[in-house]
């Protein structure tokens, strides 16, 4: 209300005025004699009556803004009303107003007025064309809605690169888009009509982006497929949405390679497209690195033996081996150790959503993910909840494969993966012609999980230490008693686990 008392104020008191004058008009021209009253008269009721034509004007453009505009600018309509809309409907107001004077005050023709200045108004349209189509386009983009304040859009036929950015203004001549490097765009409201453009806004602000990565032909399409869908998964949560769910496309196949199409979908609003791109091509690049490949790259090879391997083959022990070593728990082993490890891993392909452990279920091996991603779930009061996400390179159930406790969590495939199993009667050979790995392992694992490094045992509080030594003691027992059960198994009794 207050508000609203402030601005109807003047206008309110210019009207007040003007018609205090005309009530008031004889007296004062009484008052002042015959003579006088003659000279003035005409030109003093023209003026107030033309100030009111004027402040009721005024006053319905000020009740239009307070009663119309204000309410629906933002709230209602969850944007701003075009500055443009309103301005063009106070001219209106304005030329009705102007038209009231002529007409009631100078008692002229207004038929008569438009008839003989249609000759001018055909010059003046003439040489300003362009001002015009401005305008008129203008008020054409206000009730088409193609774009609007806030939405964001790309512009497609502006020469080299287009622009991207938040429509920022539109006015009576231009519009201005706000970039993402806070450049302002200003275009002509008639090039905006003439440009095709994009609209990431509508009908809402959730769009789909893609990014085409080319990878070697040696590359197999599952592979590749599982690799960078895990990578885009692994991605989502960040800025790119879980729902709908990304995916990768076989799109061309070049001189380079095959191209895959990583499509994903992201609120323009909350992250723009540049940096949605960099998030999944950030999480795509560590996959590839992990798994052992590498985008195409133009290449003349001319070999005079065996070609050499561009990737990680996973039918390789060394390969194998090479994976292992990214296993921190199992950071003591030697090369010879890992490699006989690496023999014994069983590898699986599992496809999307499928149920690799089961919490509460036993079992007595680790998993090692070489491609795709996994998620680990807890269920908790009969809620399930996402905890992580594992990716190439890490692991999953090594207290189940030292110690044969019951799983923790539950972890499913995100994406199709590809991964290795390392079983407790595989490590115990190593453990017995080693029994000082036992304490060595059970320190990692104590470290791991508490969240901490080496360097946090050696030189951090002694509170800290004694932590670690204390959880250290507890998996080495654990441990011990677990191995000594399976080493007095006889050979061909399997270990039993869940899945």
């Amino acid at each position: 209300m207050a508000r609203l008392r402030s601005r109807l104020l003047l206008p309110g008191i210019l009207i007040l005025i003007f018609a205090l004058g005309l009530v008031f008009m004889p007296e004062v021209m009484s008052a002042l004699g015959e003579a006088a009253a003659e000279r003035i008269h005409v030109f003093y009721a023209d003026t107030a009556q033309i100030g009111l034509w004027l402040c009721g004007a005024f006053l319905t453009i000020r009740l239009i803004d307070v009663l119309v505009w204000d309410p629906l600018d933002g709230r209602a309509l969850g944007r701003a009303i075009p500055q443009l809309l309103k301005e063009a409907l106070g001219l209106a107001i304005y030329i009705v107003a102007a038209a009231g004077i002529v007409g009631m005050v100078f008692d002229q023709s207004i038929t008569g007025i438009w008839a003989t200045s249609g000759a001018v108004g055909l010059i003046i349209g003439l040489a300003l064309r362009s001002i015009i189509l401005d305008i008129f386009t203008g008020l054409a983009v206000n009730f088409d809605q193609s774009y609007r304040i806030g939405d964001w859009i790309e512009l497609l036929d502006r020469g080299p690169g287009a622009v991207f950015g938040r429509v920022a203004e539109i006015n009576w001549r231009t519009t201005r888009v706000e970039a993402e490097d806070k450049r302002i765009f200003v275009i002509p409201n008639s090039r905006m009509g003439e440009m095709s453009l994009v609209n990431f806004s509508l009908p809402d602000e959730i769009c789909r982006f893609e990014a085409v990565f080319t990878l070697d032909f040696g590359v197999p399409v599952e592979r590749a497929r599982r690799v960078l869908l895990g990578a885009v998964k692994a991605a989502c949560g960040d800025g790119p949405l879980e729902q709908p769910e990304p995916a990768v496309l076989v799109g061309n196949v070049t001189a380079l390679g095959v191209e895959y199409r990583v499509r994903w979908w992201q609120r323009v609003g909350v992250l723009s497209p540049s940096s949605g791109r960099d998030i999944v091509t950030r999480s795509i690049l560590t996959h590839l690195e992990r798994t052992g490949l590498t985008l195409a790259y133009p290449k003349q090879d001319l070999f005079h033996a065996g070609m050499p391997n561009r990737q990680l083959d996973h039918r390789s022990g060394a390969d194998r081996a090479a994976l292992l070593a990214k296993v921190t728990i199992l950071g003591t082993l030697t090369d010879e150790e890992r490699h006989l490890l690496a023999r014994a891993m069983a590898p699986r392909v599992i496809a999307a959503g499928t149920e690799l452990i089961r919490q509460g279920a036993q079992g007595a091996s680790m998993f090692i993910l070489a491609e795709g991603l996994l998620e680990v779930w807890l269920s908790d009061a009969g809620r399930s909840v996402k905890l992580a996400t594992i990716q190439p390179g890490e692991f999953a159930g090594e207290m189940s494969l030292l110690t044969g406790e019951a799983r923790s969590a539950s972890i499913l495939a995100g994406s199709e993966a590809l991964l290795y199993e390392l079983t407790a009667e595989s490590l115990l050979p190593v453990l017995a012609a080693r029994p000082e790995l036992f304490e060595a392992i059970s320190e990692l694992v104590a470290l791991r999980r508490l969240g901490n490094t080496k360097v946090l045992a050696e030189a951090a509080s002694p509170q800290a230490a004694e932590q670690v030594r204390g959880v250290t003691a507890q998996i080495l027992g654990k441990m011990r008693i677990f191995f000594a059960k399976l080493s007095a198994r006889p050979a061909d009794v399997a270990v039993q686990f869940g899945d």
